[in-house]
């Protein structure tokens, strides 16, 4: 059997990734026109028999995936691409997003339908609650912000009397000819017209797909629900562990007195006993690079790095270690019960009503590294369960901060006579801005405000180019757009070709060829200082400062500043708090890493009287460093528009400073008017 291109499967194997209930079917009446639900009276016999004949283009087959049992062993995703509200490839980004929670090898399909109209299969080991599958692919839906797609199954339980929906299976040899129920003729496609095929990323049909399905064990699906609703610090490859900082370590050992007393006794002896080493293989487990446990122990007796990285890799995958552990090795005081064997994330994270009761020893090898640091968050208590960013405060007498501001200014003079500079800030490109804010200063927070649309965030972008080609490291971290579009403006505003044409993939021979050598010289020169990264709601402030604690980032942007989550225990509703936290902590951030930020900010439109929205723009502006006021003016020329910048606080000094700009849309750059 090779109608399928490549696919060499019997009817029966096929039927065997796609069984659903064995009392009905549905096909295709090429005499009516229509779908009819047929009883199936010979079970599966019957069934392998229509799929022989869907195979071979005679008769289009349609199975049923919710069993009786509210099961089902295979999941559809339809995503209506073609229609007048298309949803952007959201098939491709469902199937890459699976791959990222594990469940890798989702076959994404071209269906019959003309048009780019594509679904998503899923195939399952043993049959799953419907329930739980509609939960995990709703919980991927609202990550990637998907509302049009169809779920199969369609229902967590069936009503009574009722099948479900149908499904039409892939790989339909031949094609149907319609008549939908507006009269209206349409042609169904098979294999021989592209349709009805599993898919490459690159959208070419997979050869030989039936060789790479996955059937995904209920184990899989449990650790990608956990992984969806869990607070992950810094979105870790599945299967890796997660980065804990050494700051949580020492609270732990402050907290915990097991910990406190196996440190104790390590640094006391200098033996690193096997029953430690099993107590602490969780810890070691968690991180991704293990330096912190090869710190702690590698001043003990016939000390080994190699062998303690081979002996924790063969010890068994859990979770943090439980209190009873440690209690019997002797380390724990007698009855204290911090952490309990099982950790309370299995009865508060991705597990649904009637599964509470189930082992959960299973959920423990996939993702462990969640497991050890829930146990953290536990013993931390309220700071590791708040978003906001906990940075630690010396306090300094008067005497020690005069030397040390004495240093720095002598370090700063010298630094501006090197340069040869009137400021001492990074440069933003322009020479009216770098004069009145004395460049963009460590530790300040500068807003650059505007009403939408108006292209703030191409302004911001513009000054991040200017700080790398210094090769100063820069963080751009965009909400409103994607890292695709933030690239496009870079790349026409260095290739000077029309912004649009690029976006489109409306381009000439000459402009391709122009913009692979503008590549390759940004590859050469500045680009390797410039971090796009797209933001999303689970992205707030607690996250921004992982990142950028992980590189060394010189300048941090935010476009925008309306779109950044607030994520606190505060049940805080009202807009301008949250807008207020929200700037609080970018400028905490700015003078813990003693780093400029600049973060794009949407104001009123000048007609709206919203109070709360007035109210918010107030706080912004009392709690930035810099506030910086575009104004769009009159048309110079048919591709030029007159800019005013207005300077509305400083905290170098100067205020209500007006600069001219004029802004060219096809190339997205700013430049002064002299």
């Amino acid at each position: 059997m090779d109608s399928a291109k490549g696919m060499e499967i019997t009817p029966k194997n096929f039927y065997s990734y796609f069984k659903g209930r064995a009392d009905r079917v549905a096909v295709y009446n090429p005499n009516t026109s229509k779908v009819i639900s047929i009883e199936v009276k010979k079970g599966d016999w019957e069934i392998v028999d229509r799929v022989k004949s869907h195979l071979a283009g005679q008769s289009r087959l349609a199975l049923y995936n919710h069993l009786k049992d509210n099961t089902c062993t295979w999941a559809n995703v339809i995503f209506e691409e073609a229609s007048k509200a298309p949803t952007a490839k959201h098939s491709l980004l469902f199937a890459q997003d699976c791959a990222v929670l594990g469940l890798t090898e989702v076959k994404r399909e071209k269906t019959k339908v003309k048009g780019e109209n594509f679904s998503c299969w899923m195939f399952f080991e043993k049959p799953i609650s419907a329930k739980k599958i509609r939960h995990l692919i709703g919980l991927i839906f609202k990550r990637l912000d998907i509302t049009k797609a169809d779920i199969l199954p369609t229902e967590d339980i069936l009503t009574e009397g009722s099948f479900g929906a149908y499904s039409w299976l892939p790989y339909f040899g031949g094609s149907d000819k319609w008549i939908d129920p507006s009269g209206t003729a349409r042609v169904d496609l098979g294999v021989k017209m592209g349709h009805t095929v599993f898919l490459e990323d690159n959208g070419e049909p997979q050869k030989a797909p039936f060789a790479r399905i996955r059937k995904y064990t209920e184990e899989e699906i449990d650790n990608a629900i956990m992984y969806l609703t869990e607070y992950i610090p810094s979105d870790p490859t599945p299967g890796e562990g997660i980065q804990i900082q050494d700051i949580h370590l020492k609270k732990i050992a402050e907290k915990c007195e097991a910990v406190k007393r196996i440190l104790e006794e390590i640094k006391e002896k200098k033996v690193l006993s096997d029953k430690i080493v099993e107590l602490l293989a969780p810890m070691y487990m968690t991180w991704r690079k293990p330096e912190y446990f090869h710190k702690i122990v590698s001043g003990t007796q016939g000390y080994d790095k190699d062998f303690i990285d081979k002996k924790m890799a063969s010890l068994p995958l859990r979770a943090f270690t439980p209190c009873s552990a440690f209690r019997e090795a002797g380390y724990c005081p007698e009855g204290k019960e911090c952490f309990p064997a099982r950790p309370p994330i299995a009865e508060r994270y991705g597990k649904l009503e009637e599964d509470r009761n189930a082992p959960k020893d299973r959920w423990r090898k996939f993702y462990p590294a969640l497991w050890a640091f829930q146990g953290i968050r536990e013993r931390l208590e309220d700071e590791a369960s708040a978003e906001t960013a906990i940075i630690d405060v010396d306090a300094i007498d008067l005497g020690e901060q005069l030397k040390s501001f004495g240093t720095g200014l002598a370090a700063k003079r010298d630094g501006l006579i090197k340069s040869r500079r009137s400021f001492s800030g990074l440069p933003t490109g322009f020479h009216g801005l770098n004069q009145s804010l004395n460049g963009l200063a460590p530790d300040t927070l500068t807003i650059v405000a505007g009403v939408q649309g108006i292209g703030k965030g191409t302004f911001c972008s513009q000054i991040m180019d200017n700080c790398a080609a210094e090769k100063n490291a820069c963080v751009y971290i965009t909400y409103g757009d994607t890292s695709e579009g933030a690239i496009s403006r870079i790349l026409s505003r260095c290739s000077g070709i029309d912004y649009r044409k690029i976006v489109r993939g409306m381009l000439g021979d000459d402009e391709m060829a122009k913009l692979r050598d503008m590549s390759a010289r940004l590859q050469e020169t500045y680009a390797p200082y410039i971090y796009v990264i797209e933001g999303n709601d689970g992205m707030g402030i607690r996250k921004i400062k992982s990142i950028i604690d992980a590189l060394p980032v010189k300048l941090l942007i935010i476009d925008s500043l309306n779109m950044l989550p607030f994520i606190s225990r505060q049940q805080i509703t009202d807009i301008p708090s949250r807008f207020d936290q929200n700037v609080r902590q970018l400028k905490t951030l700015a003078r813990y890493k003693q780093i400029p930020v600049v973060a794009a900010y949407s104001i009123r439109d000048k007609d709206s009287n919203i109070p709360e929205f007035i109210y918010a723009e107030t706080l912004v502006m009392q709690s930035c460093d810099n506030w910086i006021h575009l104004e769009e003016g009159k048309a110079l020329d048919q591709q030029t528009r007159e800019y005013m910048m207005v300077i509305r606080k400083n905290r170098a000094g100067d205020r209500n400073i007006m600069y001219k700009l004029a802004f060219q849309p096809a190339t997205q750059r700013f430049m002064e008017v002299k």
